[in-house]
């Protein structure tokens, strides 16, 4: 890996402000290929309106020495986290330059090597020149060359919904590799003024004006990048990306995900898009209680006596209307039948149609229902589960269900009782 800082020459050559001649010469002693790469890259732009104020903005020695300071903090300590995703040190370069406003990152080729160019003009405009930022965009750009180098970065045959499917795949890859470089799941740099809580809130209303979109041939634009906004939230398409491909990782490994071709993308994103977790209204209990076999009339009575007042919350998985999967919490009732105490919820009831497990629907469910429980305010949960259950067990404790609370028999058999904190 070799690492190019070019931050003292910038300052140097562009003591006397941006000249595009001195550029030109700056930029082809970095790479033959350079000058043209980035000016190819930025014809559709106005130069003098939309490129040379940044530049000229950006050109202020203390903007790049911060940016500098920064940059180099990371690299120092890169390769610690590379590990996580690279079996070896990976053959890249990563090149600290002024670009023409080419983009704060740019995973690319150049001189047939795999490089990372970090703009300093982007980073400086775009206020990104702190470390925590410089971190995230590093590790990103990063993951789009490990998805080049383990799959398929490039779908061929743009077409607009191609092209609308490819960017998503793309941008969720590189986000879901700088989670696991940075070792956070929940980390978005773009999370400020309540962006994460927005997106998680509204991913269901997200993902289906996406699809919308898409089917409509209609532009996507507004979901990336940080001149864009989706109801006034700009790179709402990172956050769907990476929930996409999170999505698909309950089925299958990144690796397998980053050889995806195009139909099979298509395909699962459509699903995706039309899949919703939602609560229960009363007057549908009887399409619930039907499909599921409930083993007695009085049990789903009480259950929907449970859902009329409040106690139970009953939540179903539909893929395109299709009931599919359920989740039941029950709260608030310190119910003597499992000793489960007052202001502690319990998870009543998790159900997969036959011919849907194996999905990773199971797995959607009980994450939709651990964060149900923490935005209502509860520290713990609680759920039963059969000892046969094997599957069953083992996804519980994969979620960190694994204290046992009581371990005896109801009419169904022998049962453990798990709890989980929050």
């Amino acid at each position: 890996m070799k690492i190019i800082n070019t931050c003292d020459i910038i300052k140097s050559v562009f003591a006397d402000g941006f000249d595009m001649t001195v550029w030109r010469k700056y930029a082809g002693e970095i790479s033959k290929e350079l000058p043209s790469k980035c000016e190819n890259d930025a014809k559709e732009y106005d130069f003098k309106k939309d490129v040379l104020p940044v530049l000229e903005a950006a050109l202020n020695a203390d903007k790049i020495d911060f940016v500098s300071k920064s940059f180099q903090i990371v690299v120092d300590t890169l390769n610690a986290n590379l590990s996580k995703l690279f079996d070896a040190e990976p053959d890249i370069n990563i090149i600290l330059y002024l670009g023409l406003c080419n983009g704060a990152g740019w995973a690319t080729t150049l001189d047939g090597k795999n490089t990372v160019l970090l703009g300093v003009e982007k980073i400086i405009e775009l206020d990104w020149g702190d470390e925590t930022n410089m971190r995230a965009l590093i590790l990103h750009e990063i993951g789009h060359l490990w998805h080049k180098m383990n799959g398929h970065l490039y779908i061929p045959d743009f077409t607009k919904r191609r092209k609308a499917i490819q960017q998503l795949y793309q941008e969720g890859v590189a986000m879901v590799c700088e989670h696991i470089l940075c070792g956070d799941n929940d980390f978005y740099h773009q999370d400020k003024d309540g962006w994460l809580d927005w997106c998680c809130e509204n991913e269901t209303e997200i993902k289906r004006e996406y699809l919308r979109r898409i089917e409509a041939k209609i532009s996507v634009q507004d979901f990336f990048g940080d001149w864009c906004s989706y109801n006034g939230y700009s790179d709402v398409g990172y956050f769907l990306g990476c929930r996409f491909i999170e999505h698909l990782m309950k089925s299958y490994s990144l690796k397998d995900i980053a050889s995806m071709n195009y139909k099979r993308l298509d395909q699962y994103f459509s699903d995706y898009a039309n899949t919703v977790i939602e609560q229960l209204k009363p007057e549908e209990y009887h399409k619930c209680s039907n499909i599921w076999n409930m083993r007695s009339q009085p049990l789903a009575d009480k259950w929907l006596d449970e859902i009329k007042s409040g106690n139970r919350l009953v939540f179903i998985y539909k893929i395109n209307g299709e009931f599919i999967g359920e989740g039941a919490l029950v709260f608030d009732v310190g119910d003597p039948d499992y000793t489960i105490p007052d202001k502690r919820i319990y998870v009543s009831r998790m159900i997969v149609k036959k011919e849907y497990r194996g999905r990773g629907i199971g797995s959607e469910i009980l994450e939709f229902l651990i964060s149900k429980a923490k935005t209502m305010g509860y520290s713990e949960m609680t759920i039963g589960v059969d000892k046969d259950n094997v599957n069953a067990l083992h996804l519980y404790n994969k979620y960190g269900f694994d204290k046992v609370l009581f371990d005896g028999r109801d009419e169904q058999g022998e049962y453990f009782k798990l709890m989980k904190r929050i």
